[in-house]
C-alpha cells in the first residue's frame, strides 16, 4: 500500500490537482495497492497553512508527515517544504496540475 497526497480545492478523486502546494485549501490522501492499482481509502484533510502568512509549504509537508503520506504529487514545492518532504521520507513526484485526482493516482503510479 502507499498513500500519495495531491493537493486540491474542495478534496476527493473527481477534484483537480491545485497549482499550488502551501497555498492549496485541501488535500487529497488517497491509499493505493501498488500492484492492482486499486484505491483502498480516500480522505481530504484541511490545510491550515493555507491562509499562513508564511511557511505554508512547511505547514503542507507537516500535514503531509502527521497522515504517514509515501508520495506527495503536484506542482513543485519550495526549496523549505521540498527540503521538508525530503526529511520526513516523502517522494515528491511533480506535475498533474489540473488533471482530475483519479487519473494522476494512474499516472503516479507508473512512476514509482
Amino acid at each position: 500500500m502507499v498513500k500519495i497526497a495531491f493537493p486540491t480545492e474542495k478534496g476527493g478523486l473527481d477534484d483537480v490537482v491545485y497549482e499550488r502546494l502551501g497555498r492549496t485549501p485541501t488535500f487529497t490522501i488517497v491509499e493505493v495497492d501498488e500492484k492492482t492499482g486499486e484505491i483502498k481509502d480516500v480522505r481530504v484533510v484541511e490545510n491550515p497553512g493555507y491562509k499562513a502568512g508564511s511557511g505554508a509549504g512547511v505547514k503542507a509537508a507537516e500535514i503531509m508527515g502527521d497522515n504517514k503520506v509515501d508520495v506527495y504529487a503536484g506542482p513543485n514545492p519550495g526549496p523549505n517544504a521540498y527540503a521538508a518532504l525530503q526529511y520526513l521520507g516523502v517522494k515528491v513526484v511533480p506535475g498533474f496540475i489540473g488533471m482530475k485526482v483519479r487519473d494522476a493516482v494512474k499516472e503516479v503510479l507508473k512512476q514509482l
